[in-house]
């Protein structure tokens, strides 16, 4: 089966709040199980963090994938996180992603 590789990382506090308030934004993250960007992206946010962040398989070949769902949302390459309802494509360091939370936050 087409599956993304196991995240092996452990979640720093600094990720899990992030998750946390990724998933207070309906956050989700859209990638390819052979996308090597999308699984750094995960890694670097470490298995805890990702049980609460929703992956979205675009590939067709990939496991229960969604990839209609990719294009609706019009998906430019893989990873592209949706935060508060908008695509922040490419993979983004803990730092980037907190920003962009916070920057989304205070829009709302």
């Amino acid at each position: 089966e087409n599956v993304p590789p196991r995240i092996t990382t452990k979640s720093s506090s600094d990720a899990l709040a992030l998750a946390s308030d990724l998933q207070s934004l309906n956050s989700r993250m859209f990638g390819a199980f052979w996308c090597s960007h999308c699984y750094d992206q995960k890694q670097s946010l470490g298995y805890e963090a990702m049980q609460s962040i929703p992956y979205v398989e675009c590939d067709r070949e990939g496991y229960n994938n969604k990839r209609d769902l990719c294009k609706e949302r019009e998906v430019p390459g893989y990873p592209t996180w949706e935060i508060g309802g908008r695509l922040f494509p490419g993979e983004r360091s803990l730092e980037e992603l907190r920003e962009i939370v916070d920057e989304v936050k205070a829009e709302r």
